[in-house]
């Protein structure tokens, strides 16, 4: 499991700093904020479903993870991921799939 840093998206972005990753096959990890969104990429020719790991929980009950589905050929914007739902203890949010094959994404968040 890989834990991918954040880029900021602003008027002087570096391409390099908004290029998509490669999914890893045990999934990744990116921080947590009200202001991150992630762009997941599939290149494939089946569906692929990102899970979000939510590791907290209200009144004791669990939160329920949370499922994107990424059409073959097709992409997903999806976000933001506060910290106090979607993060760990050490603030990071958890992404897994059904197969990283053909899957990139993104963690990015708007700057100056």
């Amino acid at each position: 499991m890989a834990t991918v840093g954040v880029g900021v998206i602003g008027r002087v972005a570096n391409v390099t700093e908004l290029a998509p990753n490669a999914a890893s096959a045990g999934g990744d990890k990116v921080a947590a904020g009200r202001d991150v969104w992630l762009y997941l990429r599939n290149t494939s020719g089946a569906v692929i479903t990102v899970t979000v790991v939510t590791p907290g929980t209200v009144a004791g009950l669990a939160i329920a993870d949370l499922d994107i589905t990424v059409p073959a050929g097709g992409y997903a914007v999806r976000g933001p991921w506060p910290a106090d739902v979607f993060g760990d203890a050490a603030g990071l949010v958890s992404l897994t799939y059904s197969t990283h094959v053909g899957l990139s994404f993104g963690a990015w968040k708007v700057g100056a």
